[in-house]
């Protein structure tokens, strides 16, 4: 049952103001006699005008109506429809109830008062499929008409398209918009950051916060006048939430909500800084694996240069060669013992050479496969070190270690 009707000599008559149209009372149709010329913009069919046991005036398809759409519209439709306009109205915007576009035809359609914007306000109480909302939608984005849905119900498709959902008060006024609280469809981003340098909430982990936030409801709940007045003043808008990244949204919220460029600036702030732990981590996993490659390109090195040693070692010292461990006091080397007594070091770390291990390596022989090694060693052990270049075939991959040699005397 439609809200508005066509008056043959006044025009579009709107039951939700006074006058009604170009001067028109209620008075002037509601049980006039004779009768009001009245008939429905949608179906063409005659209309007369009504009162609901509450006071709300509508319009009333006359008998043997064909099919339309505005027919067997619910009470709560209409109140929902009067309720929007009201708003729109108090916002400072023009509303017009029922107006047809290219396509669609919208419940109650906002125009500024510069008449340079529109925007549409889409009462959906009935039961309806996310595809033909996001259809009906598009249909009205592509004539330069913005859409919010309306219902008071949970409906699947709130977060599909733009969408609230309402509360209504326990005995709803005829103009009582502001009555209506809005329950769902509104979001607010939560920050949350880890006080410390460590991230609490990643297991203690190095590196800077990526940010724990979430989006979460409106709490407590605005009404619908203080909702429709932020939308149409630029000030609530939709935002497109992208699971994911770095942010935990506790509860996930739909990804269309209605929020305030703050809310979306604090959101931006945190996926920024998750961006940044992401490069950090990035940064960290690639010096980990550069520092893996080069403990097995050390690795190889060793392996490579034992056997040449140990013949070394063996010749000149007259003995069994004992190759033990790699250890911290001789700079990560492979060192070489006769009768328990160190010889040589194989391709000790430049790095972990210290004013104690340095002691420790003098009068002994070190090894080494390349000549930018034997260069790095000269440098730190000074010219008196010995220092033997083997030019040897290095593997791509080392043994595992734990692997015994026996040749050239040597024992392990």
């Amino acid at each position: 049952m439609p809200l508005t009707a066509q008056h043959a000599a006044a025009g579009v008559l709107d039951a939700t103001v006074d006058p009604l149209g170009e001067g028109t009372p209620w008075e002037a149709i509601h049980r006039a006699r004779p009768r009001a010329p009245l008939t429905c913009r949608e179906c063409g069919h005659g209309l007369h005008a009504k009162l609901s046991p509450k006071g709300l005036r509508f319009f009333a398809h006359d008998r043997a109506a064909p099919t339309c759409s505005l027919v067997g519209e619910t009470m709560a439709h209409r109140l929902l429809k009067l309720q929007l306009a009201s708003a729109i109205r108090d916002a400072g915007w023009y509303a017009e109830l029922e107006v047809a576009g290219e396509g669609w035809r919208a419940d109650v359609l906002a125009t500024s008062p510069d008449g340079t914007r529109r925007m549409a306000w889409e009462a959906q109480l009935a039961q309806i499929t996310v595809d033909e909302l996001r259809e009906r939608t598009a249909r009205m984005e592509a004539s330069g008409v913005p859409v919010c849905w309306v219902t008071d119900h949970d409906r699947p498709w709130i977060g599909a398209v733009p969408a609230i959902q309402i509360s209504q008060p326990t005995e709803p006024s005829q103009a009582a918009a502001t009555d209506a609280e809005v329950v769902d469809g509104t979001s607010v981003f939560r920050e949350r950051w880890c006080p410390r340098r460590r991230c609490e909430n990643d297991g203690g982990a190095p590196g800077p916060c990526p940010g724990h936030g979430w989006w979460g409801p409106v709490v407590p709940a605005v009404g619908l006048g203080v909702l429709v007045a932020g939308v149409l003043a630029g000030m609530v808008r939709t935002h497109q939430v992208v699971p994911g990244r770095s942010v935990t949204f506790l509860p996930l919220p739909a990804p269309i909500v209605w929020t305030t460029r703050p809310h979306v600036i604090a959101e931006r702030g945190q996926l920024d800084a998750g961006e940044r732990r992401r490069e950090y981590d990035e940064l960290a996993d690639a010096e980990r694996e550069r520092h893996l490659a080069a403990i097995a390109a050390k690795l190889a090195r060793q392996q490579a240069l034992t056997p040449p040693a140990v013949e070394l070692v063996r010749r000149e010292a007259r003995g069994y060669v004992g190759v033990r461990d790699a250890a911290p006091e001789w700079a990560m080397g492979v060192p070489l013992f006769v009768h328990d007594m160190p010889q040589g070091v194989i391709s000790p770390v430049v790095s972990r050479i210290s004013a104690e291990v340095l002691e420790r390596l003098r009068g002994l022989t070190l090894f080494v496969a390349t000549e930018t090694e034997r260069r790095a060693l000269a440098r730190a052990c000074g010219s008196e070190q010995r220092i033997v270049l083997f030019e040897v075939e290095i593997p791509d991959q080392p043994r595992p270690p734990g692997v015994t040699y026996r040749r050239a005397g040597r024992v392990r």
